[in-house]
């Protein structure tokens, strides 16, 4: 009796696996407007490339591959007005946000990060107050200011920030 309902479970099982594999058929007559998603430049794509110098979708490329989800806010604009780079504001989820600045050297970004306003700043691993101060992000053009105070985004955001900018490949 064991042996016919062991039996009886395999074929059932056949059955699905051979009804699931079968390819859909599909409806000329019905119009798809899903089409593949829209592929944002990656570092190595010729739209972004990997000169060792931060662009826009390098920085997106490098937080997102670091398993954040950061979205650019195209209303919004960046707080620090002293700033002369060009501005990004990227958000993570409703509390934190990120101002990027991006120049076009190290030596411009130096000249530009000598206007902040230090003291209300903290590094990366620096202990936030209850003052709230922004994170402190600074690698090769780009410098970040991050304003969270969830210590473990803080971490994240700066480890990928600094790990450096796309290098050119060897050819």
């Amino acid at each position: 009796m064991r042996d016919v309902a062991m039996s009886g479970r395999w074929f059932t099982l056949f059955l699905a696996l051979v009804a699931c594999d079968k390819p859909a058929k599909e409806d000329p007559s019905v119009e798809t407007k899903a089409g593949p998603a829209p592929v944002a430049a990656m570092p190595g794509d010729a739209r972004c490339p990997a000169t060792g110098l931060w662009a826009e979708c390098s920085v997106l490329y490098r937080l997102e591959r670091s398993g954040l989800a950061p979205h650019v806010d195209s209303t919004g604009v960046a707080g620090e007005k002293s700033l002369t780079g060009r501005a990004l504001l990227i958000r993570f989820g409703t509390a934190s946000q990120l101002e990027v600045f991006l120049y076009a050297d190290s030596a411009a970004r130096i000249a530009d990060g000598a206007k902040l306003d230090r003291s209300t700043l903290v590094g990366a691993t620096g202990q936030q107050t209850l003052r709230r101060e922004r994170t402190l992000i600074e690698n090769a053009n780009l410098i970040g200011l991050l304003s969270s105070i969830n210590d473990r985004l803080r971490e994240r955001v700066s480890d990928a920030l600094t790990a450096g900018a796309p290098q050119p490949t060897a050819p």
